[in-house]
């Protein structure tokens, strides 16, 4: 099967009529426009959604939407080159796009995300996606803590935070080397607030390179193996949860 029959913008609109017969359940991958330390490129998050949404797509047989280059980013908004959807934006163009996969026959959306920050907005998307008759499976790097803990070699700056660090270059360097220049990477280790997951908080004032750990240690047989673990992890889940809704 080529790569350009499950890509939804590369088909005709007969082609992609018959394809949503043979396959009805979509891939929608997330990225997000933000800052990444002075090693990785602004768009780091929209390549590696692209790339992990083409991964998954082809192995589980879906049909793959263009990924979404733009995020919900406020917490890194101060600094220059960031870009944010507002949450109620991201959720109603999600709900919109939903609407034009109903009507094309898919009765099933994968939302995967390589942006953390998205992952609420998708949470209250989906179920405006369930009330249209859509079934939704919200993924963001499934099982990536488990693994990082087993191939990390610098310390952990906080369990819920992936961002420009040994783990996060690790993975960008498998998904997309050509957005990481790793003679660039600092190392940084903010004194993060204890409420920083609990309130509204520009991490700038605290991470002035917006690095957030360690990204010199970082490998791409590291991200070759978290990225193993991982979308091996997304199918298993993609199968379970098409097996309960039966399509």
């Amino acid at each position: 099967m080529s790569n350009r029959e499950l890509r939804w913008a590369d088909l005709s609109w007969p082609e992609l009529e018959r394809a949503a017969t043979q396959r009805s359940v979509a891939l929608f991958p997330f990225g997000a426009i933000e800052e990444h330390g002075p090693h990785l490129v602004l768009g780091a998050d929209w390549h590696a959604a692209d790339e992990f949404g083409r991964r998954v797509a082809e192995a589980a047989d879906l049909l793959l939407l263009p990924a979404l280059p733009y995020g919900q980013v406020w917490s890194l908004g101060d600094f220059p080159g960031t870009l944010s959807l507002r949450s109620e934006t991201l959720i109603s163009l999600v709900a919109d796009v939903g609407a034009g996969l109903v009507q094309a026959g898919v009765r099933g959306v994968v939302l995967l995300s390589c942006h953390l920050g998205n992952m609420a907005p998708l949470k209250e998307a989906s179920r405006r996606l369930a009330e249209k008759g859509l079934a939704s499976l919200s993924l963001f790097y499934p099982g990536v803590k488990q693994v990082a803990a087993s191939v990390r070699t610098t310390p952990e700056l906080a369990a819920d935070i992936l961002h420009a660090d040994e783990i996060e270059t690790s993975i960008l360097l498998e998904l997309a080397p050509e957005d990481v220049a790793i003679e660039r990477a600092v190392a940084e280790w903010p004194d993060l607030p204890d409420d920083l997951l609990s309130t509204p908080e520009r991490w700038r004032t605290f991470a002035p390179s917006g690095v957030f750990g360690d990204p010199t240690a970082a490998s791409k047989e590291k991200g070759a193996l978290i990225m193993g673990v991982v979308e091996h992890r997304a199918l298993e889940l993609i199968a379970s949860w098409r097996e309960r809704h039966n399509f």
